[in-house]
C-alpha cells in the first residue's frame, strides 16, 4: 500500500472550504484513517505526511501486529513511514537521506528518502503464518521444477520517499529523483535485493502490494518521463536547463540587492528553519477503538467492500494481464516504448509553471506562496554544501552559482543509466476502459447501498465556481487523479517495481490486480470529506512471490 495521509498540520479551512468540520477533526479523521488501513489489511504498506506518529500511528500499528520505521527532517511536521506485518517480514537494515545534503538543490527542502531492507519471516508456532505454504514455486518453463516448496523467498528492498511540491519545481523533482534512484542503487549493491517502493496486502496465497509513493510529479513532469521512459516533448529538458539559467540568475540578483541595501545584516541562527508552531509530541493522545476499527479483521475478509464505502473495489479487484520483466538490468526501453530522451508530441503541455503566475492561482496555498516570493528576505546563510539559502525557512531558495548545479540532461542521463520503473497503474486506462469503470462512466450503484450525498455549504458554493476540475484525459495510461483536493485534482501517487532480472537474492514478484480509483460521481467538490480523509487516495497492488 501507498498512502498519503494528509498530515493534520497541513489542514487549513481555506484550503478545504467544502469539508465539514467533523471531517476537518484530527479527533475523526485518524479513527478514519486507520479503519480504512485496516480494513484492507496491509501486510507491508508506505505512508506519507505523517504527523501524530508516537501519539497515534505508532501504538495503533503495534497493538495490531506491525513493525515500523519512521522517519522526518527536523524543519518538517511531518515524516514518512514504512510499516510491515511481523508475522511476514523481518527487518535486516533500514537507511535514510536527506536530500538537501546531497549535491546542490535550488530549494531548502527538507524532503527526505527512506529505505528498509526485509526478508520473509520465519513461521513458528507462537507467530504462524497462515500463508507461509502458499508461496507459489516457479513455473517449469523458468526452470525450476513445481515441487520446490521448501524455497524460501528472497528479500525485498522497500523505498518510499515525498518529493518537493511546488509547482515550479520540476527541476528540484527531477534532481531529487536521481538521487533516490542512486541510494537505492548504492544500498542494493551490497544487499543484492528485489527493490519495490511501496507496500502489500494478503490474499489467497502470500501476495505482495507495492507502491512508489507520493512523488508530487504528475504524468506529465520530467521525473515520471524520466524513471518510466516515456515519451517527452522536445521542450521538456529544454525548458528546465531555461528555468533553472532564469531562477539562478534571480536569486543572485536579489541577493545582490539586499546585500547593497543592508551590507551589516546578519542572519538569525533561529531563521534559518522554521519552528514548528504546534508541539505534536506534548499533544495528548486520545483514545483508539482498535477492535472497532477493525485490527482483528481475518485476512480472508480483505479487498472486501466495506458498507460505508460502496465506491470501494469489487472484491475480486481488478485482474492484471502478465508482466514479464526485460532480459537486461540496463536502463533501455522495452520494445514499443520510446527513451525518454526522444523528441515527442510537441502539444504535450509543460508542467513548469512560471512563478510569477502564482498569484493568479485559486489555490490558496499558492497564493501564499506568491506572497512569500513577494515579501521574502532575501538575507543571505551558508548551507551545509557551501551553498546559501536566500531569506528563511522551507522552500527558501538557494543562493549558488549556475556551475554548482547539475544540468538538467545529466540528471536525465543518470536516471536512463538505471533500470527502468515500470508503473504498474500505467495499464489503469486500459484495464478500466475493459471493465467498463472509465473515469467517464458512472459505475452502477451498488444494491442496498446508500450513496454519500454531499451537502453544500455556502462555502461549498463559493469552492464549486472556483474549484479545479478533474481532468478528463489518462497520461501515459496511468489514474486521471490520485490527489483529489478542491484546488488540485491529478495524479500525483505511483506503485513501481524495478524492471531488472531477479537479483541473487531477491524476490521474484508478478502483480495479479489493483484497486481502482474511486468514481468522481461519489467525491463531490473535493477532499477530504467524512468518507474520505485524506485528499489522496491509496493505491494497492496485489503481488504474488514465487519461491526460488
Amino acid at each position: 500500500m501507498t498512502y498519503n495521509l494528509l498530515a493534520q498540520a497541513l489542514v487549513r479551512r481555506d484550503m478545504f472550504p467544502h469539508a465539514s468540520q467533523k471531517a476537518l477533526r484530527w479527533k475523526f479523521r485518524k479513527q478514519n484513517l486507520l479503519q480504512e488501513f485496516f480494513d484492507f489489511g496491509a501486510d507491508l504498506a508506505c505512508l506519507q505526511e505523517v504527523d501524530f506518529w508516537e501519539e497515534t500511528y505508532f501504538p495503533a500499528l503495534t497493538k495490531a501486529g506491525y513493525e515500523t520505521v519512521y522517519y522526518k527532517n527536523a524543519s518538517k511536521k511531518h515524516g514518512c513511514a514504512i510499516v510491515w506485518r511481523k508475522s511476514r517480514f523481518e527487518k535486516v537494515d533500514q537507511q535514510t537521506f536527506e536530500y538537501d545534503e546531497h549535491g546542490q538543490p535550488t530549494f531548502t527542502t527538507g524532503n527526505i528518502g527512506l529505505m528498509v531492507a526485509l526478508k520473509p519471516a520465519t513461521s513458528s508456532n507462537e507467530n504462524p503464518d497462515p500463508n507461509a505454504d502458499m508461496i507459489l514455486p516457479e513455473d517449469e518453463e523458468n526452470g525450476v521444477e513445481e515441487d520446490d516448496s521448501t524455497a524460501i523467498p528472497g528479500g525485498i528492498l522497500v523505498a518510499t520517499t515525498h518529493l518537493f511540491w511546488r509547482p515550479d519545481g520540476s527541476y528540484e523533482r527531477l534532481r531529487q529523483a536521481s538521487i533516490f534512484q542512486e541510494k537505492i542503487r548504492e544500498w542494493n549493491k551490497q544487499l543484492n535485493y528485489t527493490v519495490l517502493i511501496g507496500g502489500a496486502k494478503p490474499h489467497d496465497f502470500l501476495d505482495f502490494l507495492f507502491s512508489f509513493s507520493d512523488f508530487n510529479t504528475t504524468p506529465r513532469d520530467a521525473a515520471y518521463r524520466a524513471m518510466t521512459r516515456s515519451q517527452m516533448p522536445p521542450n521538456q529538458i529544454p525548458d528546465l536547463e531555461n528555468w533553472l539559467i532564469t531562477e539562478v540568475t534571480r536569486v543572485q540578483e536579489e541577493a545582490v540587492k539586499d546585500e547593497a541595501s543592508s551590507p551589516s545584516s546578519t542572519p538569525d541562527a533561529t531563521s534559518i528553519l522554521r519552528e514548528d508552531s504546534v508541539d505534536q509530541l506534548t499533544a495528548q493522545t486520545e483514545s483508539l477503538d482498535l477492535n472497532k476499527n477493525g485490527t482483528t479483521k481475518k485476512e480472508s475478509d480483505t479487498f472486501v467492500a466495506t458498507i460505508d464505502r460502496p465506491y470501494r473495489a469489487a472484491p475480486t479487484g481488478i485482474k492484471l494481464p502478465v508482466i514479464k520483466p526485460s532480459s537486461s538490468s540496463s536502463g533501455t526501453s522495452t520494445p514499443g516504448t520510446t527513451g525518454s530522451n526522444v523528441h515527442g508530441d510537441n502539444s504535450l503541455p509543460s508542467t513548469i509553471m512560471d512563478s510569477r503566475d502564482f498569484a493568479t492561482n485559486s489555490d490558496p496555498k499558492i497564493q501564499d506562496l506568491a506572497k512569500k516570493i513577494a515579501a521574502e528576505s532575501t538575507t543571505t546563510t551558508k548551507s551545509a554544501n557551501g551553498g546559501e539559502k536566500s531569506g528563511a525557512g522551507e522552500d527558501a531558495p538557494v543562493i549558488a552559482p549556475l556551475e554548482a548545479f547539475t544540468p538538467p540532461k545529466d540528471l536525465l542521463a543518470a536516471i536512463e543509466a538505471l533500470p527502468r520503473c515500470i508503473s504498474i497503474y500505467s495499464q489503469y486506462e486500459a484495464l478500466t476502459a475493459a471493465h467498463h469503470l472509465n473515469d467517464n462512466v458512472k459505475p452502477p450503484e451498488p444494491e442496498g447501498k446508500d450513496i454519500p450525498v454531499v451537502k453544500k455549504t455556502p462555502e461549498a458554493e463559493l469552492a464549486e465556481t472556483t474549484a479545479t476540475k478533474a481532468r478528463t484525459e489518462h497520461m501515459h495510461g496511468e489514474p486521471v487523479y490520485t490527489n483529489y483536493a478542491t484546488w488540485f485534482k491529478d495524479c500525483l501517487d505511483y506503485v513501481y517495481l524495478y524492471d531488472q532480472p531477479r537479483p541473487q537474492h531477491g524476490a521474484r514478484l508478478v502483480p495479479l490486480k489493483l484497486l481502482e480509483i474511486p468514481h468522481r460521481s461519489y467525491l463531490g467538490i473535493g477532499l477530504p470529506d467524512e468518507n474520505f480523509s485524506s485528499d489522496h487516495f491509496c493505491l494497492l497492488v496485489e503481488f504474488a512471490i514465487l519461491a526460488q
